[in-house]
């Protein structure tokens, strides 16, 4: 039950921000990349990774608004700053406390981690920014056809896998996906998104057959990728701030 109610919470909210507010739709895309980075920062750093965590939270908020404002220019020059405070925190770090100090091969993978986190989830989610900004005014239609398709991916996968899953197929990643629940998510996906490229956005069957593919593909392959993640982190969950559906990260 609290996984279908804060479900549909996250649903109206997102459907109303990007429909009828498109600054809230920016406020909450900050919001979701900037949790979704502590989170994982959070998780990195019980293994042994530093990343500054005050200044990935507050350049994944403002990485929005610029993307949004700026173009492709703006979140090309937002990542790159970013990273580079990041690196240049955790120098300053070094440097003022001796108590961190480290190897270098060491600070070389907080480097690293560092840029993977900007890149895999203010970077990723920034795109989102770019299509809302469609000059035409219809880059909303675009972010709803593939939100819904994910959505029903992600959510028939689970509920047809979880009644009628027996066939494994990646065991050693995630014990739970299923044969019968990859095929669930390709029907129900697919044809979300060939519906609402035809009703919503004008297109052709066909072409909500390519964008549903590609989509369902992002989305199954990027599921498995964050389940491989958190089980190299030794998580379940990256936090448990959304009850029944785990932490921000997680529904990212």
């Amino acid at each position: 039950k609290k996984s279908v109610i804060y479900g549909l919470i996250l649903g109206f909210g997102f459907l109303f921000s990007i429909v009828f507010v498109k600054e809230l739709f920016i406020a909450l895309a900050a919001v979701a990349a900037a949790a979704g980075s502590a989170e994982l920062s959070k998780a990195m750093r019980i293994k042994g990774w530093y990343v500054a965590r005050p200044a990935l939270i507050v350049g994944s908020v403002i990485l929005m608004p610029i993307t949004y404002y700026f173009g492709s220019f703006g979140q090309w020059m937002g990542t790159f700053s970013l990273v580079l405070l990041l690196i240049v925190w955790r120098l300053a770090h070094l440097l003022t406390d001796k108590s961190s100090r480290t190897s270098f091969a060491k600070v070389i993978l907080d480097f690293s981690a560092a840029t993977f986190i900007v890149i895999y989830v203010p970077l990723t989610t920034s795109f989102t920014m770019l299509m809302l900004a469609d000059p035409a005014g219809q880059g909303y239609k675009w972010i709803i056809t593939y939100v819904v398709t994910v959505i029903f991916t992600d959510s028939f996968g689970y509920l047809i896998g979880r009644r009628l899953g027996k066939t494994k197929i990646a065991p050693g990643v995630s014990p739970k996906k299923s044969l019968e629940g990859l095929i669930a998510s390709i029907v129900f996906g697919g044809s979300a998104a060939i519906g609402l490229t035809i009703f919503l956005i004008g297109g052709t069957w066909y072409q909500g057959a390519i964008l549903g593919a590609v989509v369902i593909f992002a989305a199954v392959f990027g599921d498995l990728a964050e389940s491989l993640i958190k089980r190299d982190l030794g998580v379940k969950d990256m936090s448990s701030v959304l009850p029944g559906h785990g932490g921000v990260m997680d529904r990212l």
